[in-house]
């Protein structure tokens, strides 16, 4: 009875062992990965972006080097930047400039447990949201890459169902099933980008929507959907497998490397489609 008691405690001991070193391990590549996660976006010269933004005020069209330039200093895509020069907006896009050259910060905490997230804060430390994203429409993919575990930033996917309402289609993790969101989780993060496919027209976009809502809510997660072959219905899914199945659903593989599996970065690289707008540094994405 004493050597199997001992033999039981060695196991034990072996299991405890083995579970710190993956948990530390983890703990330490997220630093790693942590420490070098965003980067503040570099300012033009400001007389340029003055000359620019009277361009704009003035109702002239601008070139496409000055909607890049618009987008280094915004995180405003062309079709977000087009939106509010149509309604005249013009405070809103200095609004956004001003904002997005703000020096900010982030913490890192665990999430689950395995996940860390990154959150932005302001300099006393405390959580802040980016503004609302200027041009959001049913249909459309957000992007976060601001989560990650054992060093990897995996990121996050989801695709918007209710642009209104904020309403997001999405899998969260192991041991939850995929289930209705809230635009307002992704306004937190440091890193985030809204992204719409290339020449398709609205109403494409709204069905890609209501099939995401009708047929992909409530099935278990899992990070091996997708990866041998292409269910009919799916029963499992993982953040970005959900957000390609709803698309490939409609004849568009949003998957840039066409492999077993898909990820938000993936999608992210995606030449099928746009970005309308990202928060945070574009290159770190």
């Amino acid at each position: 009875m004493t050597r199997r008691k001992s033999r039981l405690q060695k196991f034990i001991s072996k299991i405890l062992i083995i579970a710190i070193i993956f948990l530390a391990s983890n703990l330490a590549l997220s630093w790693i990965a942590d420490w070098s996660a965003y980067r503040e976006p570099v300012a033009v010269n400001k007389v340029e972006w003055d000359a620019i933004y009277e361009k704009m005020q003035k109702n002239y069209g601008l070139t496409d080097d000055e909607y890049e330039t618009v987008f280094s200093q915004t995180g405003l895509g062309k079709s977000a930047v087009n939106k509010l020069l149509r309604v005249r907006n013009y405070t809103e896009i200095q609004n956004y400039y001003n904002y997005y050259m703000q020096n900010k910060d982030f913490e890192c905490s665990r999430d689950g447990l395995l996940a860390y997230h990154e959150y932005i804060t302001d300099e006393n430390g405390n959580r802040i949201e980016n503004p609302k994203f200027a041009d959001l429409q049913n249909g459309d993919i957000i992007i976060t890459l601001s989560i990650h575990s054992f060093g990897w930033r995996h990121g996050h996917a989801a695709i918007v169902t209710d642009a209104y309402n904020g309403e997001t289609v999405q899998a969260v993790m192991l041991g939850k099933k995929s289930a209705f969101g809230n635009i307002s989780e992704w306004k937190q993060f440091p890193l985030v980008a809204v992204l719409r496919a290339k020449d398709m027209d609205r109403a494409t976009r709204q069905k890609i929507a209501d099939y995401a809502q009708n047929n992909l809510v409530g099935l278990e997660y899992s990070l091996f959907a997708g990866m041998f072959g292409v269910e009919e219905l799916p029963t499992q899914t993982h953040c970005a497998h959900l957000v390609w199945y709803a698309y490939n659903q409609f004849g568009i593989d949003i998957d840039s490397t066409g492999g077993g599996t898909v990820t938000p970065k993936d999608i992210l690289k995606s030449d099928k489609l746009e970005i309308v707008q990202v928060y945070g540094n574009i290159d770190q994405m």
